[in-house]
């Protein structure tokens, strides 16, 4: 992989972080941890095998913070045994927002 892909892909500071993801679609619906969380997206990890670029919504529960950050949409841009990376493509402004500070403050 180039350095400018490289780069594209990391745009956004991602935080290392252990917290639950329920993730839901037409197809497979379950629970996730993530290891590492970011406002463009995450690394997670499931006993559920998820298929590269299928689309999801999740719901992301943070330490210390109620009601959940909900993505409405997100796309798995890769699997590597039961690790895979998600890319947020649609989160309401109000909830990026929340993400943001949340993320800010670790």
């Amino acid at each position: 992989m180039g350095a400018e892909k490289e780069q594209k892909i990391r745009k956004a500071r991602r935080v290392a972080l252990r917290s639950i993801l329920s993730f839901s679609s037409g197809e497979v619906e379950g629970e996730a941890t993530i290891t590492n969380l970011s406002t463009a997206g995450c690394r997670a990890e499931s006993d559920v095998n998820l298929a590269e670029g299928l689309t999801v919504q999740l719901m992301i529960q943070l330490p210390n913070q109620s009601p959940p950050i909900k993505v409405e949409r997100a796309a798995v841009r890769w699997v590597s045994d039961n690790a895979f990376g998600l890319n947020f493509i649609l989160i309401f402004p109000s909830e990026r927002a929340r993400l943001q500070a949340i993320l800010e403050k670790m």
